[in-house]
């Protein structure tokens, strides 16, 4: 299991959410009524990837564990959609594709051996619903960015 940095910690990728929301460390503590949901499948058990996705790299569609942990994965919705988003690839789907509209320009949805596929429903078209304005400060990603850089610089001594 070497694709990850760490594995089974939400709280990592809750960090930079943290940061974007508050400028601040994640204090155990997310936005009342919000849970924090993964887009893309990130066990080895019943992984969905090949089944949801459009494979581009079969020799590296691989079970990306680092996707528990990855920001770029994880969105925080209203707490009655997180069992939906579980069991609806639609709504999955949609909101990887609303987070590729947001983000996909600067930063990678999906890992490389994978590409959202065509839009086969147009009743799921991300223009066909009504988005909140994206919330927090982007500026604050830089603190994110030295929070996680000695975080690692940490790990690697330890390692060493």
């Amino acid at each position: 299991m070497g694709e990850a940095v760490e594995i089974d910690d939400n709280d990592y990728p809750k960090e930079i959410w943290s940061f974007i929301l508050s400028g601040n460390k994640f204090r155990k503590k997310g936005p009342t009524g919000y849970e924090l949901a993964h887009l893309a499948d990130h066990k080895e058990h019943n992984n969905r990837c090949a089944k949801e996705f459009v494979v581009k790299d079969i020799k590296h569609s691989i079970t990306y564990f680092g996707l528990f942990t990855c920001p770029t994965n994880t969105v925080y919705i209203p707490s009655a959609l997180l069992r939906p988003t579980d069991f609806s690839i639609s709504l999955r789907l949609l909101l990887l594709r609303r987070s590729n509209q947001l983000y996909g320009r600067f930063c990678k949805i999906l890992p490389p051996a994978y590409d959202l596929p065509e839009l086969h429903k147009p009743e799921w078209d991300i223009n066909k619903f009504e988005w909140a304005d994206p919330v927090g400060d982007v500026s604050n990603v830089d603190s994110f960015l030295l929070y996680r850089q000695g975080k690692l610089d940490k790990m690697l001594r330890t390692t060493a």
